[in-house]
């Protein structure tokens, strides 16, 4: 104790400055290494459009916002990864559009007035409304159906849809219209701005019916070897100087990496065929074990009959529609699954069958006065002292049914749908029943109007299991990837790695900083993330993805802006090549020019022939026996009669010409039709590409990635 004692007198001082020296330390490193904004990080701001700040929140906000419009809307309660990303950039694209839009629809006064709004719904119906709400009786689109399901969105109807979400839906799919009807409108306005002047159309007459005949010489590029040109850097540099904005690029990295998939074992797969085989011997020897079938059935004992449509088995599609009561389906390999069922019953039931049905919600009223009106109502019923169409109309909760008498048309079968319902309307129901069933969402007087023919059911139960890697198998692939990292943690011992072993070896040329996918991995963002924060050269960790374990090499980085000569040597070499290969050929010509040689002795020289093309135009995009060479196009007004042109470098050859005669059109009186030809090619780029002529106009700085 007196040590102790000793220790604290003496050191006490040192520990609380050397715990806060910690402590300091440790809150500037954070800061340093995060986006918390202090000392100049990024704080909570993924990026800027036009300047103006976007926060990591708004940004959540229309993400969730999206990611619900489309639950909604494709009747989804889940979304995996990939999904999860696309919908991430429909958000940040929704974001860059909404603020382009909103600012030409303020600048230019564009709005949409409640009383048109309205007229969409009701007099002129936006072709989206069409769809949902056109009358199935009639095929005529119904006003009154879109007013009902207005103003019954806050209530509960019998199919127990959340109000919330029903509420949520409408409200997105109006800002939907708003928006469209706004942009159609804007769009109506740059179509309608595009003017095309009589002098325009008289010079496109001219260009398209003017016609020439020539005489060339054509000398093809692939004349002269691609080894007897030498491409330098400098002709390179050159080739991007002059495309700077064709090759203007994004920043991106070019990674390989190395890809151990873990795939499961024979002892994997022996315990999952183990498990389903085990289930089928006592489906075998005890048939009628309920309790069995509760605990280790995939939907446990749901009593519930299926048709050979919602089987998703093909195999027990086709088996259970023909085997013996209480037989069983040997245990089988489908879809990855080990699969075995027994049949426990077999009848004839109807696919669909129509019926009417009146909702009494429970939603904000109390559930015993719910109870008490519904028996009443049913006894009106039963009695015959009210008809049940009119008390669906006076009663129902759900108006756009009610509105119908009650009628849903034909219901088809569906075991997620109410037990209790379905067991009235497809089983123990007949045409003219009338019942009373009740649920958590309220009370539902069903009635069955019609019922098509019966088509077989079965009752069955069905144990699977998935065929998958264990703990132990997924240590040893991971234990191998680690083991790669190990022995080859340079970019040098990397490569000679891949080159002498047959490992799974992938290249990703350009990543991109927001990427999810890469090939080979179709989810990878923390790869992609590692890559945008590490330097050249850099080897990864052991990254885990699903059942993938991977260790990357970052290649190079390039940067955004003009790319350098190595970021596109490959790319654009070829075309410098031809190039070089046109300017060799133009200047043999243009050495046999200067000595007034004529067609006939250009053709001699170069082992050629004079060749003739007739009614040729400037508006030609291919020339007969030629090709597509535009800048012969641009040459054939400049051709003199009897005169053989400079060397003319095409894509594909170079041309001297000799014009021989030329065809001018007479003038017109009315040049409509070519002023409707100039509007036909211009209004639609007007009208469908704004938005990204509007992008390249502000400034976009997306750093999404350090976020997600």
């Amino acid at each position: 104790m007196t040590l102790i004692q000793l220790i604290r007198n003496r050191l006490g001082t040192f520990i609380v400055i050397l715990i806060g020296l910690s402590l300091g330390l440790f809150v500037l490193q954070t800061a340093l290494n995060s986006n918390s904004g202090l000392l100049g990080g990024k704080g909570d701001t993924v990026g800027y459009i036009d300047g103006k700040k976007i926060s990591y929140n708004d940004f959540l906000t229309v993400v969730d916002k999206v990611t619900e419009s489309y639950k909604l809307q494709n009747n989804k309660a889940n979304i995996d990864d990939n999904l999860s990303y696309s919908l991430r950039e429909q958000a940040w694209n929704k974001m860059i559009s909404d603020y382009l839009n909103d600012r030409e629809f303020d600048a230019l006064g564009i709005t949409l007035p409640e009383k048109q709004l309205q007229d969409l719904f009701y007099v002129n119906p936006y072709p989206e409304l069409k769809k949902s709400f056109t009358n199935p009786n009639t095929g005529v689109y119904d006003p009154m159906i879109v007013k009902n399901y207005i103003d019954n969105l806050d209530k509960q109807d019998q199919s127990g849809q959340d109000p919330v979400e029903k509420r949520a839906r409408w409200n997105n799919f109006v800002e939907y219209l708003v928006n469209e009807v706004k942009a159609d409108k804007y769009k109506a306005l740059l179509k309608g701005g595009v003017y095309v002047p009589k002098w325009e159309a008289e010079m496109e007459y001219i260009n398209k019916e003017t016609k020439y005949d020539i005489e060339y010489v054509k000398l093809p590029l692939t004349d002269i070897s691609d080894s007897a040109v030498k491409v330098t850097d400098a002709d390179l540099q050159d080739y991007i100087n002059r495309h700077k904005v064709e090759l203007k690029q994004e920043e991106s990295r070019k990674l390989e990496y190395v890809i151990f998939t873990s795939k499961p074992s024979s002892d994997d797969t022996a315990k999952s065929f183990d498990y389903v085989n085990t289930a089928y011997n006592h489906f075998v020897s005890d048939p009628t074990d309920t309790n069995f079938f509760r605990m280790k059935g995939d939907r446990g004992y749901d009593k519930m009959y299926w048709s050979s449509s919602l089987i998703t088995s093909n195999k027990l599609k086709d088996t259970l529609m023909k085997m013996p009561l209480n037989g069983t389906v040997a245990t089988f390999m489908e879809d990855g699954d080990y699969k075995t069922a027994i049949l426990l019953d077999r009848k004839m039931m109807p696919d669909s069958v129509k019926a009417s049905l009146i909702f009494l919600s429970f939603q904000g009223k109390d559930s015993t006065a719910i109870k008490t009106k519904s028996d009443s109502i049913l006894t009106a019923i039963t009695s015959g002292e009210a008809m049940f169409e009119d008390m669906a109309r006076k009663y129902s909760d759900d108006k756009s049914t009610g509105e119908k008498g009650g009628d849903i048309g034909y219901m088809r079968y569906n075991p997620g749908t109410d037990k209790e319902l379905n067991n009235f309307i497809f089983e123990s129901g007949k045409v003219g029943d009338v019942k009373k069933i009740m649920n958590k969402n309220g009370a539902i007087i069903a009635k069955i109007t019609a019922e098509p023919l019966p088509s077989p059911q079965v009752q069955f139960i069905m144990v699977s299991k998935t065929v998958e890697s264990s703990s132990e198998t997924e240590n040893k692939y991971y234990e191998a990837a680690a083991k790669f990292l190990q022995d080859n943690n340079s970019p040098e011992k990397f490569d000679t790695a891949v080159k002498k072993a047959s490992y799974n070896h992938q290249m990703a040329e350009q990543v991109k900083k927001n990427d999810f996918q890469i090939p080979g991995l179709s989810s990878a963002r923390e790869l992609v993330k590692w890559a945008f924060n590490s330097n050249k050269d850099a080897i990864s960790e052991v990254f885990s993805f699903q059942d993938n374990y991977v260790v990357a090499h970052l290649i190079s980085i390039t940067k955004e802006g003009t790319p350098a000569v190595d970021d596109v040597r490959n790319q654009i070499e070829p075309q410098v090549r031809m190039e070089l290969k046109g300017n060799l050929i133009a200047a043999q010509l243009s050495t046999t020019l200067a000595f007034n040689a004529n067609l006939e002795s250009i053709a001699a020289k170069f082992g050629k022939k004079v060749e003739s093309g007739n009614n040729f135009s400037f508006n030609d995009g291919y020339f007969a026996n030629i090709g597509s060479e535009p800048k012969l196009n641009g040459a054939l007004p400049e051709l003199k009669e009897g005169k053989v042109s400079k060397p003319i470098i095409g894509r594909n050859a170079v041309f001297v010409a000799v014009l021989k005669s030329v065809s001018k059109p007479a003038a017109v009186a009315d040049y409509n039709q070519y002023k409707e030809e100039l509007l036909s090619k211009v209004a639609p780029n007007m009208e469908y590409q704004y938005q990204e002529a509007l992008k390249k106009a502000i400034k976009i700085e997306d750093n999404r990635y350090l976020f997600l």
